[in-house]
């Protein structure tokens, strides 16, 4: 590059930028950076500061916490040994600082045409917007000394501390679910009436119990005597603590009320404290301490996740509106609801989702799925399943979900975002033969063209069900996707190719790697009968299967030999399934490019 190229390009970099911007730059400017794009942007993100800024839409969303924990076990998945170093260890997180904040109680809970309702539930902070427009870098972060220190940087088991406090008073009143306080719903936001209902949906709770579980075993696996957490988060749950340890041992007929409104008031308290920012102090707690108030939370939220159980059918309800029935009038229009009456919403694909995601029983699995099969979210003609049963029982009240005719958008549809991720969750839990039983009827890819009425390349938002008055729509696609639905078909093809966690570590603490595919022998060619893929986005693995049986099952085959070439080129013969030291490590930094295994 150019000395004048180089200057100009300074002179870009000192402003803040996106990828694309530097690109576009370079492009346009016809820079020869003499190396790829890809190599110029790593050594450039190497050296720059990450400047995190959003623009407040409206409102906040209950599950998009929950993708944290997605991205946390997909990373753990390739790099098992960076648990506690990522977890306990680097203290470079930090807080996003938002400029809109979610009201008190006494300030949402309104009186609108003889109805308590929940509405404007989020506000903008001023005082906290005069203090980011002061702020010469990172305005969006979290600052110590409540705003006028430097930025406050912590471990990971902290914001995920953070989450666990938050989300645990944030349960309904009768502890099903976990509140849509702050105007939006969750992913499924065709129920965007349901906040303005004290709306409150089980799938998060679902989620609350994963990052328990989560936060529990990383403690145990690492073996972490004390930990350090934020003074505010730390005070939150030592008193919530003690508010569960009290539901668990009393037996008053309204203790879930009390709960939810003593724990509300401690959130109350919380936000209104870290409303600028934060002390910066970290209080020390040792782990034995945490994992006895992490085990009672469990057995509270199993105890309400058995509550949300149709027994009859063993599915779960997703959602729930909470309807005040007594109160108590404040100034102007606002009121303290004193009870609450709770309304069951009809069923969703959602929660039978979650549930298989916290099941590591393969038959309570096959059980769930079976009830499912069963129910009318099975669509029997399509062979598909919808996202909700009928909703007409319901009140348009709860969102524009209620006035779709049935299979049609999100009133009992196939919505395929949700349908990936529950065959996702049948294929995680070893169903694999129930798995393939749904494949070919569910996925796209396998459709009839012109029942489908689009390319079977494409992925659709919705696909029309038989619920729906016309018949000659039954199983057409609508509006092109390529989000969603299709991340959860990568995450299903890459299980099939490898199995679940095929990085991991051995009982010297080394580094291996085991495939382990989950494929139908009729994948394998006719020809060759051979079955290829790229792993790792560049690595050909090509398995050999003479018979094409399936890998998996009573009659199953699986990798007995592997072949490849090491980074230095030598040849390399392994007669097992698994690929050890140092191998595993040449192969996941791309070392080697090609491997061949043969299954018998």
């Amino acid at each position: 590059m150019e000395e004048k190229s180089i200057l100009k390009t300074l002179s870009f970099l000192n402003k803040p930028f996106t990828p694309g911007d530097v690109i576009f730059f370079i492009k346009e400017n016809k820079i020869n950076l003499k190396v790829s794009s890809d190599e110029f942007l790593n050594v450039l993100f190497s050296h720059s500061l990450k400047n995190q800024e959003a623009e407040h839409g409206e409102g906040f969303w209950t599950d998009h916490w929950t993708y944290n924990l997605d991205l946390l076990e997909n990373y753990l998945d390739v790099y098992p040994e960076k648990l506690k170093e990522i977890i306990f260890e680097k203290r470079v997180f930090t807080f996003y600082d938002n400029t809109e904040i979610v009201k008190p109680r006494k300030e949402k809970y309104m009186l609108k045409e003889g109805s308590v309702r929940q509405l404007h539930s989020v506000m903008p902070c001023n005082a906290k917007r005069e203090m980011m427009r002061k702020r010469i870098t990172q305005p969006h972060i979290v600052r110590t000394q409540y705003g006028q220190g430097v930025v406050y940087q912590t471990t990971l088991i902290n914001k995920l501390l953070c989450l666990l406090v938050n989300k645990l008073a944030s349960l309904d009143p009768f502890g099903l679910g976990i509140e849509m306080e702050a105007d939006k719903p969750n992913w499924f936001d065709a129920l965007n009436g349901l906040p303005a209902l004290f709306g409150s949906s089980l799938n998060e709770t679902f989620e609350l119990k994963r990052l328990i579980i989560l936060i529990k075993e990383t403690m145990q696996k690492c073996a972490v005597e004390k930990i350090y957490i934020t003074e505010e988060i730390y005070n939150f749950l030592i008193d919530l603590g003690k508010l569960i340890q009290d539901y668990l041992t009393g037996n008053s007929h309204d203790k879930d009320y009390k709960y939810w409104d003593k724990s509300y008031s401690l959130k109350e308290d919380y936000r209104q404290k870290t409303r600028l920012g934060l002390d910066g102090e970290e209080l020390e707690m040792p782990v034995e301490q945490l994992i006895i108030i992490l085990d009672n939370v469990l057995k509270k939220i199993d105890q309400e996740i058995d509550k949300a159980q149709d027994k009859k059918r063993n599915i779960y309800y997703a959602y729930f509106i909470n309807e005040v029935k007594e109160y108590l009038p404040l100034e102007a229009s606002f009121v303290k609801p004193t009870k609450f009456n709770q309304i069951k919403l009809p069923f969703f694909l959602e929660p039978q989702v979650h549930a298989l995601r916290l099941t590591d029983n393969i038959n309570r699995a096959k059980i769930l799925y079976e009830a499912i099969k069963k129910s009318n979210l099975y669509d029997k003609k399509l062979k598909m399943y919808k996202s909700t049963t009928s909703l007409k029982s319901m009140p348009e009240e709860i969102g524009r979900c209620r006035i779709f005719t049935p299979g049609w958008l999100e009133h009992e549809s196939v919505w395929l975002h949700m349908e990936y991720k529950y065959l996702l969750e049948i294929l995680k839990r070893g169903l694999y033969q129930e798995f393939y039983e749904d494949f070919k009827n569910a996925l796209i890819p396998f459709q009839n063209p012109e029942r489908y009425g689009r390319s079977i390349l494409e992925n659709s938002s919705f696909i029309v069900s038989s619920v729906f008055p016309d018949k000659t729509l039954h199983g057409n696609g609508f509006v092109a996707r390529l989000s969603g639905s299709t991340a959860e078909f990568l995450q299903i093809w890459l299980i099939m190719n490898v199995g679940t966690k095929p990085f991991f570590l051995n009982a010297q603490n080394e580094l291996n790697l085991k495939f382990s595919p989950i494929l139908a022998g009729w994948l394998f060619a006719q020809k060759d009968k051979t079955y290829g893929f790229n792993f790792l986005g560049k690595i050909r693995v090509t398995y050999h299967n003479p018979r094409r049986k399936d890998t998996f099952g009573k009659n199953a085959v699986r990798p007995k030999k592997i072949v490849f070439n090491d980074k230095n080129g030598n040849p390399i013969e392994i007669l097992q399934d698994t690929i050890p030291s140092p191998y595993a490590e040449q192969i996941r930094s791309r070392q080697i490019n090609r491997i061949d295994m043969y299954l018998e």
